[in-house]
């Protein structure tokens, strides 16, 4: 819970070496999230091999739209509220918690009002709607 990573008594937090790196170290940002930018859709989702196969294990997402966050030129910083979700495949990734805490540090920065979600357990979770709201308490928790 997030009273774990406070001492009894104290409003101080107490964080383990590796946790204090983390907050410490200030990750870059990608650089077409640095200024004004839109989303674009692109093709069809697709498979390179099996399609058949991996179409039937992703029901409700194998064939929808990618999406790719592009420069915009028109200099106009978008006020669009985003609803992003993030799963890791099965287990946990070299940096996926770097890259799940710049998502909701960047959402909590610049696009205030968006909504950032995870998915349980695995991809297998996006057809199952196993979702989970990925807020400051949660990722306080997470942290700890």
């Amino acid at each position: 819970s997030v009273d774990d990573c406070f001492c009894e008594g104290s409003n101080a937090p107490v964080y383990s070496e590796v946790q204090s790196s983390r907050i410490n170290n200030a990750l870059p940002l990608p650089s077409v999230l640095k200024g004004a930018f839109k989303i674009v859709e692109g093709p069809a989702s697709s498979a390179t091999g099996h399609p058949d196969e991996i179409a039937k294990l992703f029901l409700g997402l194998y064939g929808q739209l990618s999406v790719s966050v592009v420069p915009d030129q028109s200099d106009a910083a978008s006020e669009e509220k985003l609803k992003i979700g993030v799963v890791l495949s099965g287990g946990q990734a070299p940096g996926g918690h770097n890259v799940i805490s710049g998502l909701f540090d960047y959402l909590q920065e610049r696009a205030k009002g968006s909504t950032f979600y995870g998915f349980s357990g695995s991809p297998k979770a996006l057809d199952e709607d196993e979702t989970e709201l990925l807020d400051k308490l949660e990722m306080a928790a997470v942290a700890a």
